[in-house]
């Protein structure tokens, strides 16, 4: 029965149904009485939502994550956070490989489009490096953690919320077990703001970038650095070029507006040292490429910096990574179509090389598709709440689609009817909506194509 399904089974489909299923198996573990705090006041839909953004590694909650689960139920949740960060598929993948077992095509395939891989090739040492640089980064981020923690709260207290934060925040996922401010109360200590920003770039790079610059660092020339780090720029692969330049820009330009907009207002950064004003200015801009950390209260920000943000937040990180949105390349190729658009040139081209029509024209699909589910989400939440101001449902149903998990303080006081929405969002965003539609077609569909006669219409 279990071949028959998986034979008809398309991959999309495969990727959808195994990440329902962790959300199921999550939800049941979370709602389990050994999970609860006597203070839990969580029902089923909450225990579901938090499972659905942990597993689509968000951050959005309901219910207090600190008030409503034991230590055990914190585990489920930093489980669910690192399975919905890899993706169960890769999981299964390891394990095939560690027990020594081959790895059908077929399945070979899939795990290929679950990490935005090209092809097939050498997929089991990509999948073994992944775990490998994976347990080494957050490994690296818990023992940073662990500086400050231990000593504030304690060794069993302070190492859980140590090796949680690491997960959390290189899954880019944003929960945090310690309170309802998220990182308000760490705004100015910087061992926790830097570890923070650097495991959710780390995260959100992606990891064919991580292996392309590892490469690149095992062949660096060490008697002429200058000239290596020149060599090794132009050897980097053309996707690893614009996901780094993508980044970098969002970066900059983000922290710089949030510091020129923000840089007076007394009840976010204005009362800091100018320190921890450019400190919370990174760590704001960083956090919103799809990681949901706050160090103020988006009620206090003012309107502009909520629409950089929902700016920033609907890019999102890079492909292959832990991150959401709509992604740096997906946006730059966007970018590049209507500047080829305007210009009335055909090829376009990027770092000496010249980008495909069809990659290009994808990208604006799948672009298109995001703008729709944010236009149709932000409706349908205005329409179940009708009251509430749209600039942060904007920010919410952003914050959702591109599994970031920051909210202007709206979430827990939406109403149900809205909160399906967002699971629905988040787990759209997380899969990606062109899987999501893919997901919904089976294999057998009959491709007919028509050519008519060539009809004009006027645009613009």
């Amino acid at each position: 029965m279990m071949r028959l399904l998986n034979q008809r089974l398309s991959n999309p489909q495969k990727i959808a149904l195994s990440f329902l299923f962790v959300i199921f198996i999550g939800s049941l573990l979370l709602s389990l009485p050994i999970s609860q705090l006597p203070t839990s006041q969580a029902t089923y839909i909450d225990h579901l939502f938090i499972s659905v953004s942990a597993v689509c590694v968000t951050g959005l909650f309901t219910q207090s994550i600190a008030e409503s689960y034991t230590r055990f139920g914190q585990v489920v949740l930093m489980a669910l956070i690192q399975v919905g960060g890899l993706g169960l598929m890769t999981i299964i993948g390891l394990i095939y490989i560690r027990i020594g077992q081959k790895i059908r095509l077929s399945n070979q395939l899939v795990l290929a489009d679950a990490l935005n891989k090209e092809s097939v090739f050498d997929t089991k040492d990509f999948i073994a490096n992944i775990f490998k640089y994976t347990a080494i980064i957050e490994g690296i981020g818990a023992l940073l953690f662990a500086t400050y923690f231990i000593p504030h709260l304690g060794w069993f207290k302070g190492t859980f919320t140590a090796l949680f934060m690491a997960v959390s925040a290189f899954c880019n996922a944003g929960f945090d077990p310690l309170s309802n401010q998220s990182m308000i109360p760490y705004q100015t200590v910087p061992v926790i703001n830097w570890t923070i920003m650097a495991l959710i770039v780390l995260g959100g790079i992606g990891y064919s970038v991580w292996f392309d610059i590892s490469h690149q660092i095992r062949h660096f020339n060490w008697h002429h650095p200058k000239l290596s780090l020149r060599m090794a720029y132009k050897k980097l692969h053309i996707h690893s070029k614009l996901a780094l330049l993508m980044t970098a820009l969002l970066i900059l330009i983000g922290a710089l507006l949030f510091c020129l907009v923000e840089w007076h207002n007394t009840q976010t950064i204005g009362q800091l040292s100018i320190g921890n004003k450019i400190m919370t200015g990174f760590f704001q801009t960083i956090t919103m490429r799809t990681a949901g950390f706050a160090s103020i209260d988006y009620t206090l920000a003012k309107p502009i910096s909520l629409l950089i943000f929902i700016v920033t937040m609907f890019i999102g990180g890079s492909p292959g990574s832990t991150a959401g949105g709509l992604k740096t390349t997906t946006f730059a190729l966007v970018l590049m179509m209507a500047w080829a658009e305007i210009k009335q040139s055909e090829p376009i081209n990027f770092a000496k090389r010249t980008i495909p029509r069809p990659l290009v024209r994808k990208a604006f699909v799948i672009f298109m598709l995001y703008v729709s589910l944010l236009v149709i989400g932000s409706g349908l939440i205005l329409s179940f709440d009708p009251g509430t101001d749209y600039l942060y449902i904007l920010f919410e149903s952003v914050s959702a689609i591109a599994t970031v998990g920051v909210t202007a303080n709206l979430t827990t006081e939406l109403s149900t009817a809205s909160h399906i929405v967002i699971m629905l969002m988040m787990f759209i965003g997380r899969i990606g909506p062109m899987t999501m539609f893919l997901s919904l077609r089976f294999k057998n569909d009959d491709k007919t194509e028509v050519n008519y006669a060539r009809g004009n219409i006027l645009i613009g």
